[in-house]
């Protein structure tokens, strides 16, 4: 799951046609702290697991930042769309529970492309698995004045995934975070889902 995930959130985020290449790279991060019950101003039911540690992840191109449960791998993006390229960055943080992806792309006009986003994870993701992944339910939104697109998430079959997308747009970026595990450890991940919404700044 961990192969095709990845490429997943590496693929067709903004078009279906979009083939990102990821080149790994060192992740830039914070220090690393554990977050339990009760601490960083959230409740029980938003903290993922005592144990976790929260590692604070800058995109230093962008200045955005973002709480991950475990230090992130780094992949570099760079596709051609619409006679320009795109370039973004994807970190992406394998835990015992499941997956989770925070994707930062820089386009102009982000809006234009959030409709899409949705899409075209489904498509990637699904030309990556032997899996079918499907939005169970999206919903638009905004996110500090931004508008943003909340989607559920999940595939079939006797090994089913579940999880959650975010995408965030704004003038110069679209911002994508992701969690897709095994239906058995949905709590555990919708709390670590609900927690990295959370701890998202963009400048």
């Amino acid at each position: 799951m961990l192969a095709a995930s990845t490429a997943v959130v590496a693929g067709g985020v903004l078009l279906p046609t979009s083939a990102f290449a990821a080149t790994p790279e060192t992740p830039q991060v914070g220090s690393v702290t554990t977050m339990g019950a009760g601490h960083g101003g959230h409740s029980h039911h938003d903290i993922a697991k005592p144990a976790v540690k929260w590692v604070k992840t800058t995109d230093s191109p962008s200045g955005i930042t973002v709480k991950l449960p475990g230090k992130a791998t780094l992949q570099k993006l760079s596709a051609p769309a619409g006679g320009t390229t795109v370039t973004g960055r994807v970190y992406s943080v394998k835990t015992d529970d499941g997956l989770v992806g925070f994707v930062v792309l820089d386009v102009p006009d982000g809006q234009e492309y959030l409709n899409d986003g949705l899409q075209g994870f489904l498509e990637g993701y699904n030309e990556a698995s032997r899996d079918t992944l499907t939005s169970t339910s999206s919903q638009k939104t905004t996110v500090d004045g931004r508008p943003a697109l909340d989607a559920r998430l999940s595939t079939k079959g006797s090994d089913r995934k579940v999880g959650a997308a975010r995408f965030i747009a704004d003038d110069t970026h679209i911002v994508q975070a992701v969690t897709l595990g095994s239906a058995a450890n949905e709590k555990d991940m919708d709390q670590i889902h609900r927690q990295i919404l959370a701890s998202i700044r963009i400048p």
